[in-house]
Order: C-alpha cells, then structure tokens, then sequence
C-alpha cells in the first residue's frame, strides 16, 4: 500500500525556502532499480531514481535560498515520483534537496504558505 504524504507540518520545520518554480532540466538522473523479481509479485514497491534538476524560480514562498527568476540545481532524492522537464508547482527545499515524499503537486501554494506562516517561517 502506498504511503500518502506527510503532513506540511512534518515537514517545514526542516526546510530552508519554499518555491514556486518549473523544471527546466534534468541534470542527472542515478540508474533505475530493476523491479522486483518476485512473478507472482502484483506490484512492486520500486521507487524512482535520485535526480538532478534546474529549477525556474517564479515565486518564493519563504525563506532566501532562491531569487524569483533565477535558477538553481536541487536533488530529488530517490523516491516515489520523478521529475521531468515542464514538471511545476510548490518546492520546499532544504539546503539543495526537494523535501516530502511525493511531487510539486503534494501540497498547493496556499498550504504552504500558510503552514509556514504558522511556524513563523518568512
């Protein structure tokens, strides 16, 4: 069974900035695990490889890691989603790595913009 995401709660108190961006490029993208090799196997917990990616800052949601229109490489670290160019929404970073366990559409902008206003985060 798949794991739903954190809560943003769990997770901002650990993150650095908040963005609204698109991918512009992968970088690097870590070779794929082969599936399971179970064939009686009905599905397989694989998780998508630890990525690379340039990120197009269009809006800060908090913090001063990132500018609005700048770029800048983050890691996506291996997980239950990829990325892939033209991928938008919501990044909460720490440091340089994308934080939560799915994708920019985890959580919409409102969400984190007023769970980071709750834990005093700007």
């Amino acid at each position: 069974m798949a794991k739903p995401p954190e809560l943003i709660d769990e997770v901002l108190p650990g993150a650095d900035t908040a963005v609204l961006a698109e991918v512009s490029r992968v970088i690097t993208q870590d070779p794929q695990q082969p599936a399971s090799g179970d064939p009686q196997a009905t599905s397989s917990p694989n998780q998508a490889a630890r990525q690379v990616v340039e990120l197009k800052v269009s809006k800060v949601l908090f913090g001063s890691l990132a500018q609005v229109g700048a770029t800048m490489q983050v890691t996506k670290p291996a997980g239950a989603y990829a990325l892939r160019e033209g991928n938008k929404g919501p990044f909460v970073l720490g440091k340089n790595e994308i934080l939560g366990r799915f994708g920019p559409d985890t959580w919409p902008e409102a969400l984190v913009v007023s769970a980071a206003s709750r834990l005093g985060k700007s």
